[in-house]
């Protein structure tokens, strides 16, 4: 993504939600196993967004983002609280007609925005939810206007270890969801970077360290964050 295409980005993105916090640092919560190791101080410490079954940690995210259809069609009741808690929940807007009772009253919650291919539009973007539910939260905060995200929990194990036992199992994700899902994070890495914004990785090392800042969770929750490793791009 050129500089001239983040702008376009940034001017297309007219929302209740835009720009309400420029400049601050957010926190994007993963659902990996790696989870389980990174203090409840951090995740407070800033505006967090969490997703899908974060519910389980236990924890309530400031933001809430839920793009899975599985998530909103079988577990309508188990997400309800964390969507009905949040600031906001951006949530798949598709599903809004669902035959599905419980699906549908997730949408009639007075701050649940829904969330589509018109939402926010990103150059060179061909999944709107790019194969993860990360990719969506990027975008969210980039569109609030926050000037650094760490990410925690993002592990990218390919056997999909959660935090939890309790997480529920998913399908199988195959090659080339994984090669979409690192198509669209490539993407967001370049979309933060081009305006001089951060994305940096708190989780553990993983090909993600070719597109993010390196970071370490002692930096942040001592406030010493000047140790990140930037990628070669």
């Amino acid at each position: 993504m050129t500089m001239k295409e983040t702008k376009s980005f940034q001017k297309a993105v007219f929302r209740p939600w835009a720009d309400t916090h420029v400049g601050e640092t957010a926190i994007v919560i993963g659902n990996g196993e790696s989870l389980k190791n990174v203090p409840k101080e951090l995740l407070e410490k800033y505006p967090s967004f969490g997703t899908n079954h974060i519910y389980l940690v236990p924890f309530q995210p400031k933001y809430y983002v839920c793009v899975d259809e599985t998530v909103m069609m079988v577990f309508p009741k188990e997400i309800c609280a964390t969507v009905a808690q949040a600031d906001i929940a951006f949530l798949h807007g598709d599903l809004s007609g669902d035959p599905n009772r419980e699906t549908r009253k997730l949408f009639e919650l007075p701050n649940v925005y829904r969330y589509d291919e018109h939402t926010i539009k990103v150059p060179g973007e061909f999944w709107v939810s790019g194969g993860t539910v990360t990719y969506v939260a990027l975008k969210m905060a980039f569109g609030m206007g926050f000037s650094t995200i760490i990410l925690v929990g993002c592990d990218r194990d390919k056997e999909w270890k959660h935090f939890s036992d309790d997480y529920p199992a998913l399908g199988n994700r195959n090659d080339y969801c994984l090669r979409t899902q690192m198509y669209h994070l490539g993407l967001m890495g370049k979309m933060y970077k081009n305006v001089g914004r951060r994305i940096i990785n708190l989780s553990p090392p993983s090909e993600l360290d070719d597109i993010f800042e390196r970071g370490n969770i002692e930096d942040w929750l001592n406030d010493i964050q000047g140790s990140a490793k930037m990628p070669v791009m």
